[in-house]
């Protein structure tokens, strides 16, 4: 799984740069981008190259999507603590539960072990 997964994203980088470098053109051509919010004085950013306002805009979606996700990484961190703790207070019970079982238990012999000097035979049978 990991060979395909490395070949799809090799797959999408080379398509990039295939767009990328069919197009040189349009992305060496320097614009300027107008922001005009009515109440402030407009501005106007200074000549960039369009490639360097892809880049831009990657680089802002990608913070983006990186600072949302931080919640769900707190919240999986918090649970995984609160999954583990239960764990360990359950192996807690668990020891105790073992501890007051081997109490209970009656205490056998010191010669556990069946006696294997008498083996049982079966009658002989008898012809008549």
């Amino acid at each position: 799984m990991k060979k395909i997964k490395y070949l799809f994203w090799l797959l999408i980088v080379v398509f990039a740069a295939l767009v990328v470098f069919q197009n040189k053109e349009f992305f060496i051509v320097e614009r300027s981008l107008k922001i005009n919010l009515f109440f402030l004085e407009p501005y106007e950013s200074p000549q960039l190259p369009t490639s360097v306002y892809y880049l831009a805009v990657f680089f802002v979606g990608f913070l983006v999507s990186y600072f949302l996700s931080l919640s769900a990484k707190f919240k999986s961190r918090r649970t995984i603590r609160q999954l583990n703790e239960q764990v360990a207070a359950r192996d807690r019970r668990i020891a105790e539960l073992d501890s007051q079982a081997a109490a209970l238990k009656p205490k056998e012999p010191a010669s556990a072990e069946p006696d294997q000097t008498r083996q049982e035979q079966p009658p002989a049978e008898t012809e008549a």
